[in-house]
């Protein structure tokens, strides 16, 4: 109840009227939630833009499709109701207002492939996949980052400054940033007024997070924190590079140096997160050696008014 506290029912914008309960003779059976992405400028919800965040329902009862089309449409009546000319089918950044670290990963990623019965039940009620995302994850423990002749000269050229809880970008970032430990690494370079890279995480723990197992990886190098008697996770928000000094390494050496600290503050397992289409990111990834883990798509319908 506490997460949900936290994450769910203490968000600013939370509306217990697109919160959606399905019982069968008083046992809970399912739930859905319908909620609204941020506006342009990311200062306030826009209603125009409704979200189905989640539709679950218990795997093995006998009537799990049509409880997930009622749930659905609970939840399109609602946004419809509230202005929406467009609803998405699963959330994902920036439009996933609930729910980050809750289900499948650091950050919401739309709707599992493997999630067979909501994916047929968006195709069914007229809604196109309009996008991809990969989720990437890896393990910390005995994790060492490559190290190439690029990377060598960024360490002897760039000065790193970390800062916990950074300050936010916009209104809809400070919400996204509640109840959670967050890390920023700036790399920058003596005489520029500005970083040259910065790499953003979000640290959150096993309580939130998929299962992982440590015993498998035991290590030397990185133990679990005994004092806190949990397994961190980290998940990377963003990674930005100037535009000049793009393609030279500076990506993967400052992900790198991120790594290292999280492995630091005894981070055992860091994810990322990646549009399909967006290949220098995916490209980064893999030469950081991490495995794609699972896929999500995300749905879109057009509202007519």
């Amino acid at each position: 109840m506490a997460l949900l506290e936290q994450h769910v029912l203490g968000r600013p914008f939370f509306d217990r009227n697109g919160l959606f309960l399905a019982f069968n003779d008083c046992q809970p059976v399912g739930f859905a939630h319908a909620a609204f992405g941020p506006n342009e400028d990311h200062t306030n919800i826009d209603s125009t833009t409704g979200v189905v965040c989640l539709i679950m329902v218990l795997p093995d009862h006998p009537d799990r499709s049509n409880i997930a089309a009622e749930l659905l449409k609970a939840c399109e009546q609602y946004l419809i109701h509230r202005g929406a000319k467009r609803i998405y089918g699963g959330a994902v950044r920036p439009a996933a207002p609930f729910y980050m670290g809750l289900y499948g990963g650091s950050e919401p990623l739309g709707v599992f492939e493997s999630d067979t019965i909501i994916s047929e039940l968006y195709r069914q009620s007229n809604y196109e996949i309009v996008s991809h995302t990969l989720l990437f994850r890896t393990s910390l423990v005995n994790y060492r980052s490559p190290i190439t002749a690029k990377t060598m000269q960024w360490r002897r050229s760039l000065s790193l400054n970390f800062t916990d809880l950074p300050t936010p970008s916009h209104w809809w970032e400070a919400c996204m940033m509640c109840n959670f430990t967050w890390l920023e690494l700036q790399g920058r370079i003596a005489r520029e007024p500005n970083p040259v890279a910065t790499v953003t995480a979000r640290i959150t723990d096993s309580q939130e997070m998929p299962d992982f197992d440590l015993a498998q990886h035991a290590s030397s190098f990185v133990t679990p924190d005994m004092s806190i008697g949990r397994t961190l996770v980290a998940g990377l928000m963003d990674i930005r590079v100037q535009d000049d000094r793009k393609h030279k390494g500076l990506a993967t050496y400052m992900l790198g140096e991120m790594v290292r600290e999280l492995q630091r503050r005894y981070v055992t397992l860091f994810e990322a997160q990646a549009a399909e289409e967006n290949e220098p990111l995916i490209k980064l990834l893999n030469a950081m050696r991490w495995n794609i883990a699972d896929r999500g798509a995300v749905y879109l319908k057009t509202v007519a008014q």
